[in-house]
């Protein structure tokens, strides 16, 4: 997967789990929940984000009893992975119509500009995006393609986990299409909805598997653009890190999409989402069948915090604010909140805006905390602070299933510093 196009890439036969449903809250039916198929996951079909967390995100997990992932910690995994993994803000040249409005809007409302969001700080930055000379950087791209000639390496495509094999107490192997593959350690890097998924068809079932997921929450305004995006461009150019008032440092983010896909009428729309990066709801995953080939099922209970909901109330009129300003009353025609044509004329009543957000609230794909990493006292915990099972010798959960608390920022760079550290510690 090459191309910087995050539509083009989720259209890809076989590259998302197709099947894959979840419910976002209770007042929605269950839809698609895209999810990376194959090598690179869903850093093959993401939308290339390359945001840290906030140092206190880390050392939060760290006053959890994650012990060893305070910032001080986890900051040199960071500078690791920023050698790995390529990535940098997006010239200002190579902002689309959206990106430009978004940049314009939101500093005469306020929010400062911030060349760089590597750098702590409120403000509008281009966004940073893992890209390298136009190309898209995942991790099969960073870690596995140059480590595909080694003789001690086997990689099977298509190959589908059911379960780990455990023998008295000690992960032993695991089946793969029916069959057992011997192993004298398994590492389980199914990701946040399929790693529990896999636990549990093995028996292993500890009170914490499956709980406290949580992804960010994201609602949008869908922009009809005068001058249509760029194709084969990545979409999202300009991002806005600010705090509501009511959570947090950085609680909040807006996104600008400069189109929404391949399509001309798809060049012709923008959207700029507004997120709840600091969530209180949690949802879980559950099988819904001992069938491997059977997905789980996905429930966040997205709001179910009346502060989430206080927080994304006043995140969509702070959206109406910047949607307001010159920049992007001159950049579209039309700006709608959903596909029944429902305006910001709807938060007008506090009654309406609430339940327009219950029934439209989108998830932002990044779920995580479902094998969540604590001390081994904890009942909740799935995984050590090394990130093996606790009570099972021989195996490891190494990937966004194992983040305690979900960080202030898109998760792609702080699950594979996960990984970056695990492996420098095996």
């Amino acid at each position: 997967m090459a191309g910087a196009d995050l539509y083009a890439a989720l259209a890809t036969p076989g590259r998302i789990w197709p099947a894959l449903m979840a419910t976002r809250t209770n007042s929605q039916p269950p839809a698609l929940y895209a999810r990376g198929r194959g090598a690179g996951g869903s850093s093959s079909v993401n939308a290339l984000g390359a945001v840290r967390g906030i140092p206190d995100d880390y050392d939060r997990w760290a006053e959890l009893g994650c012990e060893g992932w305070a910032w001080d910690d986890v900051a040199g995994a960071f500078e690791t992975v920023d050698a790995m993994v390529s990535n940098g803000p997006l010239p200002a040249g190579e902002w689309g119509p959206v990106g430009r409005a978004l940049h314009g809007a939101a500093m005469a409302v306020g929010h400062p500009f911030v060349a760089d969001h590597h750098v702590p700080a409120a403000g509008v930055s281009p966004f940073r995006l893992t890209l390298a000379d136009g190309r898209r950087v995942s991790t099969n791209d960073a870690y596995l393609e140059p480590a595909r000639g080694r003789p001690n390496l086997a990689i099977r495509g298509g190959a589908l986990v059911d379960r780990v094999v455990v023998d008295r107490g000690k992960a032993t192997g695991v089946v793969v299409d029916g069959e057992e593959l011997d192993a004298g350690a398994v590492i389980l890097a199914a990701g946040a909805i399929h790693s529990p998924a896999v636990l549990l068809r093995s028996g292993l079932d500890r009170p914490g598997v499956g709980a406290n997921l949580a992804d960010h929450v994201r609602a949008n305004a869908v922009l009809s653009l005068r001058e249509p995006g760029p194709p084969g461009r990545p979409p999202c150019t300009v991002i806005v890190r600010y705090s509501s008032g009511l959570g947090g440092d950085f609680d909040m983010q807006l996104l600008a999409f400069d189109h929404l896909g391949s399509e001309p009428e798809r060049l012709a729309m923008g959207m700029v989402s507004v997120c709840l990066m600091e969530p209180r709801s949690t949802g879980s995953v559950r099988l819904a069948s001992a069938d491997p080939n059977v997905d789980p099922i996905v429930e966040f209970d997205f709001l179910f915090d009346d502060l989430d909901m206080e927080r994304m109330v006043a995140g969509m009129r702070h959206l109406e604010r910047v949607m307001d300003q010159a920049a992007f009353r001159s950049t579209c025609e039309f700006v709608g909140l959903d596909d029944s044509g429902t305006t910001f004329a709807v938060f007008e009543d506090e009654a309406r805006v609430r339940a327009w957000l219950l029934a439209s609230v989108q998830d932002y794909v990044h779920a995580c905390g479902t094998c969540r990493m604590g001390r081994p006292d904890n009942p909740i915990a799935v995984v050590d602070p090394s990130c093996r099972y606790i009570g099972i010798d021989g195996l490891s959960v190494v990937d966004a299933s194992v983040i305690p608390i979900i960080p202030r920022a898109n998760t792609h760079l702080t699950t594979v510093m996960i990984a970056e550290r695990i492996a420098a510690a095996m």
